[in-house]
């Protein structure tokens, strides 16, 4: 335990001592009309950059960029004529925002690791989250901070307020900082994107790239405790049960942040989405779980096949003795801060029952120097799941090294060790990958990696499999030369060719990915491309009981996407596939978004699959083929009664209905052979839907009201067809309950 006791010695204490600089307090109203603003820095050359052609915007935008008192000031100002449509509709807190909108994206330290991302739309709405590791996305993470928006005739504008106390930030107690910031609108009713610098996250660097600017520094401490209380209501079991507990959050000075919750309440009031899983690789899901979502981009380390060491939806997941059942968790602890040129933290989570031997104890560390072309970091885990008399320690080491501004080299090093019945092993894995741009139309990706049979981080992170060598390369070219009058904006073509084999030499299929995107001058998107794979190996479909020989494969697409059409916005796509397996199959999928009222808008999605050999495993060397229909629903519909209130109804359905069952043996040679042994047609039907009331009250202080309901049925024998499955969602009901929960900022 000494590896994750140390890096607390770095813990010295951050002095809040405040510059005796003078600065005006402002009224964020949207309205930049103070004096101070006159002092402030301005931007007013901004570029295209989506498409990334770097020409001169359509319409000017100038942003403002201030510090304060209580906290960095932004302030945009988006000429917008009359003859332009404003898109100005309402969206729930951290939903995607189809209109008029500003980006504000700042690296409070200027060390590339983290970079924060605030949207404020035309509406009033607004959106908040993380960029990591150069262009890593989430939209999980919720900061507390200011803004407001009007509008002229002319032009419309933002004001903006970060204050010091919204994230982590190395060396506090001087009077200057350096932040790297970028800037950027988007227009939309042509979706064209414009910033204050030629950078963008659709390139390899984005967080490293953005120019650097000194600004005044403030002191600044915080100490917020949200107490919060639930009462469930069980429909189907008529029962009701009460929780409370505390949150805590104490940032003394940029450079020690303390956050920890008490008897935590992680009650659904974000739906996830349905999921019908038949793959040998688990479904991820993202976590909106607040205490797991603040200050949580430094530990967010990821592998190249999307896995992620520390995932947090493992802690307070399914039980070990049950996995029905969710785990509670007794406590969390989360420590962050900075100290000698490094930031460090310290996560710790205790599920209920752990001195029983039920729940687990989860552990991780992190270390990590930034620098200005090297920057080095080392996550650590540990997971204690007594239960099952199961220990896990995995160690990663990651670099980054920028050499120039066409080069960027990252690399990473795992290695594991498991201490269980089972079977105790160590593993080992590791990756790099190049990222070359020469040109500004132009850039190449290499990558390259190696994980271990052993290796396991999968009892803290997310792991897709383990027993891989691959090779990789990417190359995209952007054509973007089209004149005004051409009914093209750009033409994007991607290219990536992948060459991979498991630990133990068997070759996996070798996947070519061509496609092309058409960006139209009227704001449509068009796109189309190809996913084709040799024949080979897939090693994983019968869950180590196998190796089967898989035959070429090919899967054709096409999606058009328009730009807002009145109230409309019309989306569609059709994929035509023959797997490796025989299985020949027709998606094809709709999608609209109507917008009759700033204050109410509504989305549906609907999918519709058709194959005739699609084979799933059964048990062992068993394998069943099936003629299968399947068919997705979702409807979203937001409304907005009030200013800080939003009634929001979400509905899920998700339906298979297999028929034609075919029985298969794997054979010691890797391929199919039929079986008399039979197997079972089958369905599946699963719903889902919630009402969630919201009113935020004060900030960071709301009150939930939310009602959900779901079901999941599957049948053997029984064909029912997508009409009658249809029909019988509405009664599926496993879960029926109604919610209330309270979680205020004192």
């Amino acid at each position: 335990m000494i590896a994750f006791v140390a890096p607390l010695l770095l813990c010295a204490s951050a002095a809040a001592s405040a510059p005796a600089a003078d600065a005006a307090h402002l009224t964020i109203d949207g309205v930049p009309d103070e004096a101070a603003w006159a002092t402030a820095r301005v931007f007013r050359s901004f570029v295209v950059t989506e498409p990334y052609t770097l020409g001169t915007p359509a319409h000017p935008t100038e942003a403002r960029l201030l510090a304060t008192l209580e906290g960095i000031a932004i302030a945009f100002r988006a000429t917008q004529p009359p003859g332009v449509p404003r898109q100005r509709e309402r969206t729930p807190r951290d939903a995607d925002m189809p209109g008029d909108r500003v980006n504000v994206f700042i690296d409070f330290d200027a060390g590339r690791k983290v970079a924060y991302n605030f949207t404020v739309g035309l509406s009033g709405s607004i959106q908040d989250a993380t960029w990591t590791n150069e262009v890593f996305y989430s939209p999980d993470w919720d900061g507390d901070w200011q803004a407001a928006v009007t509008e002229d005739a002319e032009a419309w504008s933002a004001e903006i307020l970060l204050p010091w106390s919204i994230a982590p930030m190395a060396g506090s107690d001087a009077s200057r900082r350096s932040v790297a910031v970028l800037f950027d609108r988007v227009l939309g009713a042509t979706g064209e994107r414009s910033a204050s610098a030629p950078v963008t996250f659709t390139r390899p660097r984005f967080v490293s790239d953005f120019p650097r600017v000194e600004i005044g520094q403030y002191a600044a401490s915080v100490l917020d405790l949200f107490p919060y209380a639930t009462a469930t209501h069980d429909l189907l079991g008529d029962a009701t049960r009460g929780k409370a507990g505390l949150d805590v959050f104490w940032k003394p000075s940029g450079d020690f942040q303390l956050t920890a919750t008490l008897n935590p309440d992680f009650g659904q009031v974000e739906a996830d989405e349905l999921v019908v899983n038949f793959d040998a690789v688990e479904a991820f899901f993202s976590d909106r779980r607040p205490f797991f979502t603040e200050n949580q981009s430094l530990f967010d380390l990821r592998t190249p096949d999307e896995g992620q060491l520390v995932y947090t939806r493992r802690i307070g997941g399914p039980r070990d003795d049950d996995p029905g059942r969710a785990a509670d968790i007794d406590a969390a602890l989360k420590v962050t801060g900075s100290a000698r040129g490094l930031s460090w933290g310290t996560l710790a989570a205790l599920e209920s029952d752990h001195a029983d031997d039920l729940g687990s104890l989860f552990l991780a560390q992190r270390v990590q120097r930034p620098g200005e072309t090297l920057s080095l970091g080392w996550l650590g885990t540990w997971t204690d799941r007594p239960f099952l008399a199961r220990e896990a320690l995995v160690n990663a080491v990651d670099a980054t090294w920028r050499p120039g501004p066409e080069v960027l080299l990252t690399a990473q090093a795992i290695a594991s060790s498991i201490d269980a019945p089972d079977g105790a092993g160590d593993g080992t894995g590791g990756w790099v990958r190049l990222d070359l741009t020469p040109s500004a139309r132009l850039r190449h990706q290499l990558e390259a990696t190696h994980f271990g049979a052993a290796l396991d981080f999968s009892d803290m992170g997310f792991q897709r499999r383990a027993s891989l060598n691959e090779a990789e390369w990417t190359t995209v070219f952007q054509q973007s030369d089209f004149d005004a009058a051409h009914w093209l904006r750009a033409v994007t073509w991607y290219g990536e060719v992948q060459y991979r084999t498991n630990d133990r030499g068997d070759r996996l299929p070798v996947v070519l990915i061509p496609e092309v995107t058409l960006q139209h001058a009227g704001g449509d998107e068009t796109s189309g491309g190809a996913y084709l794979e040799s024949a080979g190996y897939n090693d994983l479909i019968s869950r180590g009981n196998g190796l089967l020989r898989v035959e070429p494969a090919a899967s054709l697409y096409v999606e058009h996407e328009t730009a807002r059409r009145g109230d409309w916005i019309f989306e569609a796509n059709l994929n035509a596939y023959r797997s490796g397996f025989g299985d020949r199959g027709l998606y094809a999928g709709a999608e609209v978004a109507w917008f009759p009222a700033e204050t109410f808008n509504l989305a549906a999605e609907a999918g519709w699959l058709d194959s005739d050999a699609w084979l799933v495993w059964e048990r062992g060397t068993r394998f069943g083929a099936f003629a299968r229909t399947q068919a997705d629903f979702e409807l979203d519909a937001n409304w907005f009664p009030a200013e800080a209130q939003e009634l929001r109804l979400r509905l899920q359905w998700l339906a298979i209905d297999t028929s034609d069952p075919r029985a298969f043996d794997l054979r010691p040679d890797a391929r199919l052979q039929p079986s008399a042994q039979p197997v079972d047609a089958f369905s599946i039907n699963n719903f889902g839907v919630q009402l969630r009331y919201r009113w935020t009250f004060a900030p960071k202080s709301d009150l939930y009201a939310v009602y959900s309901r779901g079901g999941f049925s599957e049948r053997t024998g029984d064909p029912r067809g997508i009409d009658d499955l249809f029909q019988d969602a509405f009664s599926l009901r496993d879960a029926d309950q109604f919610l209330i929960k309270v979680r205020y900022r004192l």
